[in-house]
């Protein structure tokens, strides 16, 4: 399974010494200019970092950001890494990209026979994506049937603490529970080792353990699911959100519209919806990850495989030749799981079984500032259709719940009167009263 990795490009400049000089200023008189020209980004500024984070200060190591290329790793470790939020990405998208020639991983621990029924598995796979491309089913659809294993490119940029958070869970935490993300830990490990020594010691030191959810006692025979989302609402929102505009005194009394427009509507985050969205696909939870700004919980991925549902796209079900490959595409890859699990293969090679288009449920929370971006975004006409149809819906129940202030929110060109979409917009301003 070797053939992918984890490559650090790039490190802001005198990070070390900006570390250091940040641990100086907020104990020592003289300016932030003063602070830093007394380092020299190297061993008596790496000392005080490493005693400064020794005494639990870890903000000092914010300062220094990295930019990592994983190439050709599973798009399971995509989706894991895409949950560390405080982080930016740029993934290769699989709505527009051919992935027939992607490639995949194969999981560690598989005997020969089980490599060999592993790669006939996911070669049958590949091999209905593009029989589906061919019979005229759009690229974000077919890609439903690609599995968790083929191989995904993306960047990352974080800063030193947030890396240092990300290396202990690959080695230690969640994401310690696939051999690929433990390896991809200890490569990541010894590359931060010698650039910022020390940084990973408090990370790792006393690491809390991560408790696994059961997996079904029983797979469940493949079906297509129809989504879901049932909102809770926030316990009296109006009140509360009136509350913060008279407190903040920037508003007329109930101006939700200039609240929404505003540059800073810090008054929203006052109140929060919570939402479990019921039978989505693995790709649209990916969807919902991107969004840093809330508290999500998603399941092991193997639950999704196991649970049977899967996502079917209404160009599938109106194509009979589409149709017959789609679906036995997922009835085939099921059985070829429970073989393997029978057979006695580890619990972690069930991730790189699973379908794009396998449902989970996920539960998510957001204050109503996050879903005036959200909902800006996914309920867009350019939105992917599965992510917009649960954004329309969700929009939907906050409208029924506080339709003062959320029939002012939606598309972004109902809520600011202009297209963010350049020259891939529909041409269609929309407006909020619609």
């Amino acid at each position: 399974m070797k053939t992918g990795g984890a490559v650090i490009l790039s490190a802001s400049d005198e990070g070390i010494r900006v570390s250091a000089a940040s641990a100086r200023i907020s104990t020592t008189e003289g300016s932030a200019l003063s602070a830093f020209e007394k380092g020299d980004g190297a061993e008596r500024d790496l000392k005080l970092i490493r005693k400064v984070l020794a005494s639990g200060h870890r903000t000092v190591v914010e300062h220094q950001t990295y930019t990592i290329a994983f190439h050709d790793v599973s798009v399971l470790a995509e989706e894991l890494l895409i949950e560390c939020r405080l982080a930016s990405y740029t993934v290769k998208s699989r709505r527009y990209v051919n992935f027939s020639g992607a490639g995949y991983i194969v999981p560690e621990g598989l005997s020969e026979a089980e490599e060999a029924a592993f790669r006939a598995n996911m070669d049958a796979r590949f091999e209905t994506y593009e029989q589906l491309l061919a019979l005229g089913i759009p690229r974000e659809d077919a890609r439903f049937v690609l599995p968790y294993c083929f191989k995904s490119n993306f960047y990352m940029t974080l800063n030193a603490r947030e890396l240092a958070h990300v290396i202990a869970s690959m080695l230690n935490g969640r994401m310690s529970l696939y051999p690929e993300m433990r390896r991809l830990g200890e490569s990541l490990k010894a590359q931060l080792d010698a650039r910022f020594p020390g940084v990973l010691d408090a990370e790792l030191k006393d690491a809390p353990v991560y408790h696994r959810a059961s997996l079904p006692a029983e797979p469940t025979v493949p079906h297509a699911v129809h989504s879901s989302v049932d909102m809770r609402p926030a316990f009296g929102a109006k009140d509360s959100l009136d509350q913060a505009m008279r407190f903040s005194g920037r508003f007329e009394a109930e101006d939700y519209r200039a609240l929404v427009r505003d540059a800073r509507p810090r008054e929203l985050e006052t109140i929060s919806y919570g939402f479990t969205v019921q039978n989505i696909s693995l790709a649209c939870v990916t969807h919902f990850a991107r969004h840093r700004m809330q508290t999500l919980l998603v399941p092991d991925v193997e639950t999704a495989l196991l649970g049977g549902g899967y996502v079917l796209p209404d160009t599938v079900a109106a194509n009979p030749d589409a149709l017959i490959l789609y679906t036995r595409a997922f009835e085939d890859n099921a059985r070829a799981a429970r073989e393997m699990l029978d057979g006695g293969a580890p619990r972690e090679a069930l991730a790189y079984y699973a379908l794009a288009g396998c449902t989970v449920d996920i539960l998510t929370v957001m204050n109503a500032r996050e879903l005036l971006h959200f909902l800006k975004l996914r309920t867009c006409s350019r939105a992917q259709w599965e992510i917009r149809r649960a954004a329309e819906t969700m929009l939907a129940q906050l409208q029924g719940d506080f339709p003062q202030l959320f029939r002012l929110y939606g598309p972004g060109c109902a809520v600011t009167g202009r297209c963010p979409e350049g020259r891939l917009s529909c041409g269609r301003i929309r407006k909020t009263e619609e």
